[in-house]
């Protein structure tokens, strides 16, 4: 019966299986060096897994002499790869302790490759048979001990046991108890297994107590820890983005409120007006009704007045109610000249009462953009809002603000520029403008030009203060990509 034959193939299948599937996590988020290193863990087992069968079935001394040698190789990829996981798992840990590991075994495996038989025995004697799950196995049976280098490599893997319960250690005092649960995965998961392992493997080599030479049981332990540790982390911070999400949105429909409570007066105006009128209207529709010939006409003219009126106010009321939505962002195609127009309505009681020249200058035929309207209103009137207030501190004659749109040509993405007149934004406050929380707006909430960005991030755009001219007032610009 082979039935280590099947499950160290088996096993090694499976290594080898997870390593691709950790590769390829890899490759999409190249900063997730955990994964990196679990992948290097399942190739390392792999090698091991096969290797470990050719020991169990060698003939001779020579050729399982040859076999440890190469065992080397997997050996010290498994090491590399479960000492920087815990590197980037626990962040903790003394780095010259780690280097000094890794460069002990980095020399153990460069100079075990042109010594014979291996680093480990300048002779191998004899080997011995024995029984493994019911299959016949070789095991070492007599060899001469490598002086030198052998201890060497011992006392190099007792410096990787000190890295990792000192890395622990570290971690368990930070005192939360994520922290601790991390620390206790450290010691309890790999570095007691890597312990009795190590201590297994180095009682086979001084001949303390035979059997076959195996690390495949604790290398597919460190897997299964590791691989769980990651789905966990994974799953912890999708659930963290997707709460993170929702705060967001939270917070732009905050400031979009916020900024229409900026804006009450004047909207309040623009509906008073339409609001007014027909009211003014519908007296004279009654008045003319009690006539004993009424003018049909002159009524028809005041009803068609009160239906436009009607339609300017609900247009107006509908963009007031679609701007204060609590929506996550949804891509589709918009003319970005729409989108001005319904912002400028927004604010233009607002311009014309501080008296605020606001021109806007839209490439003909510009393609429509890939956006969310609501979202990107609020982007536009944050940076409208913000040139009103620059402007406030100038000559009424010279308070301009200017709204510019055009395609770049050959990259398929279109250039919105919010340009004003007033002194421009200072150095030390142009590095800081985009933090959440910062503002030189006593009435603001510091979050407008954060949020901003953050949503054009969100739309594959850029958002960014242009200081080509910095001392001809403040120039803002985003992108957006062609639908």
């Amino acid at each position: 019966m082979q039935t280590v034959t099947s499950l160290w193939t088996l096993a090694a299948g499976a290594s080898i299986v997870l390593a691709g599937l950790c590769g390829a996590a890899w490759m999409v988020e190249r900063r997730a060096l955990a994964s990196l290193m679990l992948c290097l863990l399942g190739i390392a087992a792999g090698i091991a897994a096969y290797i470990e069968l050719g020991m169990m079935h060698s003939s001779t001394p020579a050729e399982y002499g040859a076999l440890l040698r190469w065992y080397h190789v997997p050996g010290y990829l498994a090491l590399l790869a479960q000492i920087l996981f815990v590197h980037y798992f626990l962040g903790t840990g003394r780095l010259w302790l780690m280097w000094v590991v890794i460069v002990s075994r980095t020399l153990v495996l460069l100079v075990n490759i042109p010594l014979h038989p291996n680093l480990n025995f300048s002779t191998i004697i004899s080997l011995r048979y024995a029984s493994l799950l019911g299959e016949r196995v070789t095991e070492l049976d007599t060899a001469v001990i490598r002086a030198g280098w052998q201890p060497f490599a011992a006392a190099s893997l007792l410096l990787l046991v000190a890295y990792l319960v000192d890395a622990s250690i570290h971690r368990w005092r930070r005192g939360d108890k994520g922290s601790q649960r991390r620390a206790l995965v450290v010691i309890l998961g790999l570095t007691i297994p890597m312990l009795v392992a190590l201590a297994y493997g180095q009682l086979l080599i001084f001949g303390v107590i035979h059997g076959p030479l195996t690390n495949l049981p604790w290398f597919l332990g460190a897997q299964l820890i590791m691989a769980n540790e990651l789905v966990r982390d994974v799953i912890l911070s999708r659930r963290a983005l997707r709460e993170s999400a929702e705060l967001q949105t939270q917070v732009a429909r905050a400031e979009r409120l916020n900024i229409l409570g900026q804006l009450a007066t004047s909207l309040a105006h623009e509906l008073s007006q339409p609001l007014s009128a027909n009211t003014l209207n519908a007296r004279t529709a009654l008045t003319k009704l009690k006539e004993v010939s009424p003018d049909l006409e002159g009524l028809r003219a005041i009803l068609s007045d009160i239906e436009i009126d009607s339609q300017r106010a609900t247009e107006l009321f509908m963009r007031m109610r679609k701007f204060a939505m609590n929506r996550a962002i949804e891509l589709q195609p918009l003319a970005v000249e729409e989108l001005v127009t319904d912002v400028v309505s927004l604010v233009g009681s607002d311009v014309k009462s501080k008296r605020v020249a606001l021109t806007f200058d839209i490439q003909p035929g510009l393609p429509n953009a890939l956006g969310d309207r609501v979202h990107l209103s609020q982007v536009l009137l944050n940076l409208l809002m913000n040139g009103i207030q620059a402007v406030q501190s100038c000559p009424p004659d010279e308070r301009c603000i200017a709204i510019e749109a055009h395609e770049v040509p050959g990259k398929s993405r279109i250039e919105v520029t919010v340009r004003d007149t007033g002194h421009g934004v200072p150095n030390e406050v142009a590095e800081k403008i985009f933090l959440p929380f910062f503002t030189t707006n006593s009435d603001g909430m510091g979050l407008g030009l954060a949020l901003s960005h953050v949503i054009i991030d969100a739309h594959g755009g850029r958002l960014w203060l242009d200081r080509t001219n910095s001392d001809d007032g403040a120039v803002f610009r985003f992108t957006l990509q062609r639908a």
